[in-house]
């Protein structure tokens, strides 16, 4: 085959072609940026509920007793659909911040922020319990009137044991229970380590104050914010009563005489 300048320069521009496409094909998407008004959930380990945290805790065990977790990821995604059961960042949010809500004191930060949707692993200097339930909050950041939490259960799961059988039929894992401003004037039976996950909104053109509790050594508030939704997560941690309460006003200018909108439940830690 004889090459000549114009066959070289044809199959030159091929070669660059090919390679372009071929660089097209493999290049990867950015990731995305969390920003306002999108909805989004909040996965341990893949789940959005019912998950496990392997911590690693050697030695005998003890109630209040810490360890490091073990492998595992943390991730904010977009939701397939949009459910009840999704965060909302709000008019202002920017990022996600997920915290473990735990029934149990710790002395490092237990929190892990993200500014874009994927996953991250589980920092292995957290200290989080040996054993029991808890809650990871994905709470928008900066907070706003239409911000709205996502909350995943997970389980903490020793690797240095194998955890024994429950002693009788009625025990029972720790729970996260929803309230929402049509309970108000119920009473819930608590364990320790159960988390009460207060979403308070409605009607329009109200805004709610942040729900406070009564006895913080029986029921503790771990998060919570104000607004049109207004938000507390709430852990069980001692035997005790506790109310849990919250104010509505309408949005007025001057202030509206009335009505106000009370809402109250009533607690009590069993065990």
């Amino acid at each position: 085959m004889v090459w000549t300048r114009t066959s070289v320069m044809v199959t030159s521009a091929l070669v660059v072609w090919v390679l372009g496409m071929g660089g097209t094909a493999d290049a990867k998407p950015e990731t995305t940026s969390i920003g306002p008004n999108q909805h989004f959930v909040g996965l341990v380990n893949g789940k959005s509920t019912k998950a496990t945290v392997v911590v690693a805790c050697p030695g005998p065990i003890s109630i209040g007793r810490t360890g490091h977790p073990v492998g595992g990821t943390i991730a904010v995604e977009p939701p397939s659909t949009v459910a009840s059961t999704t965060g909302y960042t709000g008019s202002r949010g920017r990022s996600v911040i997920a915290t473990f809500v735990v029934p149990v004191p710790v002395t490092t930060t237990s929190a892990v922020t993200f500014t874009h949707y994927g996953s991250q692993a589980i920092p292995s200097t957290l200290l989080l319990p040996c054993s029991g339930s808890g809650t990871v909050v994905f709470a928008p950041t900066p907070t706003s009137n239409t911000a709205k939490n996502a909350s995943v259960g997970v389980t903490f799961e020793n690797i240095a044991v194998t955890p024994p059988a429950p002693a009788t039929s009625e025990a029972t894992a720790s729970r996260t229970i929803l309230v929402t401003r049509a309970d108000s004037g119920h009473g819930y039976r608590l364990h320790r380590g159960d988390v009460l996950d207060v979403q308070l909104s409605g009607p329009s053109g109200v805004t709610w104050t942040e729900p406070a509790s009564s006895n913080q050594p029986v029921l503790e508030r771990k998060s919570g914010s104000s607004g049109a939704t207004a938000t507390g997560a709430f852990v069980a941690m001692s035997l005790g009563k506790a109310q849990v309460t919250a104010t509505g006003t309408f949005n007025c200018s001057p202030p509206c005489p009335g009505p106000i909108l009370p809402f109250e439940v009533n607690v009590t830690v069993v065990g």
